[in-house]
């Protein structure tokens, strides 16, 4: 699991644990399955005017997940082409065995916008959360934020179950766990005591 969380954390665009406000320019992401049968290509959208501190500026398509799977002559194959909820694009990914794919938060926004969405491994979209969806009020106006995000999350985050791999979970900002079901988009929380690990 250590190698999974490793190589998505150097696909991703931005570590969400970094609270300044300058972001590098999206680019595409390339994220594949833990057993290689699998790899989802993320091409950036251009939607920045629908993202908060970007007010007037251009908004165009959102971002595109391409979902390929391996043939038997070693080839991949186009199997789904799909609008993501990203203005811009994600910034962590994580695709299962099975063709699941759970992104978090968006580009220059986390902790804005659709800050988890579940795609089936045709690119059907499962279930979407906003992130006063998980939190109570009071509890969402203690999360520290930046000119550009709410930082709701934390490291690490990977699959409960890294042999079945059905279910997702994700520390965040109070010591907790999210845990989210890839299948159903349904999520459970469990209070901690650990502290938030930034890195």
């Amino acid at each position: 699991m250590k190698g999974i969380i490793a190589t998505i954390t150097l696909l991703t665009i931005l570590p969400c644990w970094a609270v300044a406000d300058e972001w590098p320019a999206a680019k595409v992401q390339h994220v594949f399955s833990g057993n290689g049968l699998r790899f989802v290509r993320i091409v950036p959208g251009e939607g920045y005017g629908d993202t908060v501190g970007f007010k007037g500026s251009k908004t165009g398509a959102y971002a595109r997940g391409e979902f390929y799977k391996k043939q038997p002559d070693r080839s991949y194959t186009l199997t789904a082409d799909v609008v993501l909820q990203n203005p811009v694009a994600p910034v962590d990914v994580l695709l299962s065995n099975r063709g699941y794919l759970l992104t978090f938060d968006n580009w220059h926004n986390a902790g804005y916008g659709k800050v988890v969405a579940i795609y089936r491994p045709n690119g059907e979209l499962v279930r979407t959360y906003e992130v006063d969806a998980l939190y109570p009020t009071k509890q969402l106006e203690a999360i520290p934020t930046s000119v550009s995000s709410r930082w709701w999350r934390c490291r690490p985050f990977g699959f409960v179950d890294p042999d079945e791999q059905t279910k997702v979970y994700v520390f965040e900002h109070f010591g907790g766990t999210f845990t989210f079901d890839l299948s159903t988009g349904t999520h459970e929380y469990q209070p901690g005591r650990s502290k938030c690990q930034t890195q």
